[in-house]
């Protein structure tokens, strides 16, 4: 969830300052190495430490404090402070400020990262503590499920949460209303009484979520103007301008190039190993739907035995499948098994970033199910995508198609940027790179929520 502005700025303020500072600690403890050139050079480059350092922990996010767990804080800072030094690095040999030593260099972003990590991490335990308050759902029992865990850390770790069947009715729901301080509202809620919840808890100044529909996200970003005296807004269709298509495709020849000569010397060790374990075929090909429908065969480095559908026919990968080779486990974890794709991007068929790509049979199962799914295809499918990094490989394809969809209505390639920064924690992340979860069993149990009814 999102702070405010303030809190978010004063978050970046506090980083910034403990950045420097940790420049003054790393100077302090090799100051019998250092010359007066050696502070000039510092304080040449300061400002630049400074972009660089607002540029990275806003991609990463690290400006939200508010439902980070540890770990996901430590691969963030990681990541960030990694850049941060390396940018830093670039900007001193580009501005010729030779006399910036390269320990002080490496010994401030060790600091950085320690006391970032202290800081960060005391604020988000104080801020999950400080939280508290009684949160109410209304929709349905699936979609509370999918939910249960998010809305039962919301406050704090043992959020009182409560689930409400979106069929009670309007009065029984107002009056339960009052009882709780934050209010969602499910997608399958009727639009007639979503409004009468709405306008009933904002006039209790509760605080009030929404979980939108997939025809929702046509309504972002739209044009508001008026026509005599009625205001109208415009919906534009789910596409890109041309500037946007040629500065896209631009980026991407250049980048799957020099992506292509940079992991050639781990896609050829990839590409051995496939060949040892089982003496199959290194590649796997498979025909996907592109751009306007248009299908293509994408190509991907085998992480199955061979011919794995022969029984079962088109099936998705379950995380404890076992048609997945051993080879095949450790590039799937690591996205390896994508990198072939860069094949793809590089003539044409495929982007650096764009929805997923799927087959045929599956994209006709999900159109039937949702009838906005085949607007993904009005951009070119990516190896990366908003889905990948927002959600996790069985994030189901409605909230999926939601990110999407909001990706192209959103479109631009400052977001692109973000979202190939940001598929660097997904890599690293095994939460974000397992297959189809297994199905649950029957009964599952409510734990820190329970379901209630007022009848």
């Amino acid at each position: 969830m999102i702070p405010n502005r303030m809190t978010r700025g004063l978050t970046m303020l506090v980083d910034l300052l403990l950045i420097i500072s940790s420049y003054g600690l790393a100077f302090s403890i090799l100051r019998g190495q250092m010359t007066p050139k050696n502070y000039e050079a510092f304080g040449s480059v300061a400002p630049w430490i400074l972009l660089i350092s607002v540029l990275f922990l806003g991609i990463y996010e690290l400006d939200r404090l508010v439902q980070h767990d540890m770990w996901d804080l430590v691969r963030k800072l990681a990541i960030s402070l990694t850049f941060i030094m390396l940018l830093t690095m670039t900007v001193s040999f580009f501005f010729r400020e030779f006399a910036l030593p390269r320990s002080v260099l490496l010994l401030a972003h060790v600091l950085a990262f320690i006391l970032l990590l202290i800081w960060k991490g005391a604020y988000t335990k104080y801020s999950q503590l400080s939280r508290k308050g009684k949160v109410m759902f209304i929709g349905s029992e699936e979609e509370f499920a999918e939910m249960e865990h998010s809305l039962s850390t919301f406050l704090s770790k043992s959020s009182y949460v409560r689930w409400y069947d979106k069929r009670e009715s309007l009065a029984q729901l107002r009056t339960k209303l009052m009882e709780y301080d934050v209010v969602f509202l499910g997608s399958g809620l009727d639009e007639g009484k979503k409004d009468r919840l709405m306008f009933h808890a904002m006039k209790k100044k509760k605080l009030v979520y929404v979980v939108p529909k997939v025809n929702d996200m046509l309504l972002m970003n739209t044009s508001v103007t008026t026509m005599d005296d009625t205001m109208v807004m415009q919906v534009k269709p789910f596409t890109l301008t041309l500037t946007q298509l040629l500065i896209k495709r631009a980026v991407d020849i250049a980048a799957s190039s020099v992506m292509l000569i940079a992991t050639l010397p781990v896609m050829l060790l990839t590409a051995i190993a496939i060949k040892l374990e089982d003496g199959g075929p290194i590649f796997f090909k498979q025909e996907r739907l592109g751009k306007n429908h248009q299908p293509f065969n994408i190509l991907k480095f085998r992480s199955m035995v061979m011919d794995a559908e022969a029984k079962t026919g088109p099936t998705l990968a379950k995380s404890d499948d076992d048609r997945i080779t051993k080879t095949g486990k450790f590039i799937r974890k690591t996205r390896i098994d994508e990198l072939p794709q860069l094949i793809n991007v590089l003539i044409g068929d495929m982007s650096l970033v764009g929805p997923r790509p799927e087959r045929d049979f599956f994209a006709e199962k999900f159109q039937r199910e949702n009838k906005w799914f085949n607007y993904r295809h009005a951009v070119k499918p990516g190896i990366t995508g908003y889905a990948q990094v927002m959600g996790k490989y069985t994030t189901n394809v409605d909230k999926k198609l939601k990110f999407d969809l909001h990706y192209i209505r959103n479109y631009s390639f400052w977001l692109d940027c973000i979202i190939l920064m940001q598929t660097i924690l997904v890599v690293i992340n095994k939460a974000k790179s397992e297959g189809e979860a297994a199905p649950q069993k029957a009964g599952r149990v409510y734990r820190k929520s329970e379901k209630v009814s007022v009848k």
